[in-house]
């Protein structure tokens, strides 16, 4: 009897970028990396303005469906990274999007074929049974968005775009 592979059907693939890893850990990610993804990694870091004594990278990477969860347990393991990770829907397949922050912790989404995160009826019908004010239920919506995450990465992201002068403006 043939054995299913351990993480997922078919390839997928995907962007990770580490908005900001402290430079005693650099190699233990790409070592971490390097093992999930079954590939030697050469990771060109950068030094990250926003946050002192940090770098960042970004990188393409191409594995078995379902390894994007696998490579993000690796890297939350380092609660010190700041980080997002996007898995491509793929093969009939929803995608993922994940965000990490030291202060927020894990966010989690769902990512349909056209790159739109998605909230199913059983997560909105979970808000609305909760019996909750209209503000509480608009602040549930978005978490289930990572609006709260999004706004933290933002800076980091005008960074990677070269945007440096506005990211520090928007950090203070």
């Amino acid at each position: 009897m043939k054995s299913l592979p351990s993480v997922g059907f078919g390839p997928t693939h995907g962007y990770l970028y580490i908005h900001a890893a402290p430079r005693a850990v650099l190699k233990n990610i790409e070592w971490g990396l390097a093992e999930v993804l079954q590939t030697p990694l050469f990771i060109k870091w950068d030094p990250q303005p926003l946050a002192s004594g940090s770098f960042r990278c970004e990188l393409s990477w191409s594995g078995v469906q379902g390894c994007g969860s696998t490579l993000v347990s690796n890297l939350k393991g380092w609660h010190y990274l700041t980080f997002e990770l996007f898995e491509s829907p793929n093969n009939g397949s929803d995608g993922s999007l994940y965000m990490f922050t030291p202060e927020l912790g894990l966010f989690r989404g769902t990512v349909g074929t056209h790159g739109d995160l998605m909230i199913n009826e059983n997560q909105i019908q979970k808000i609305l049974n909760e019996d909750l004010r209209t503000v509480t239920v608009l602040d549930e919506i978005e978490n289930l968005l990572g609006k709260r995450w999004d706004e933290a990465l933002n800076p980091f992201r005008h960074v990677a775009m070269g945007e440096e002068e506005l990211s520090a403006r928007l950090s203070v």
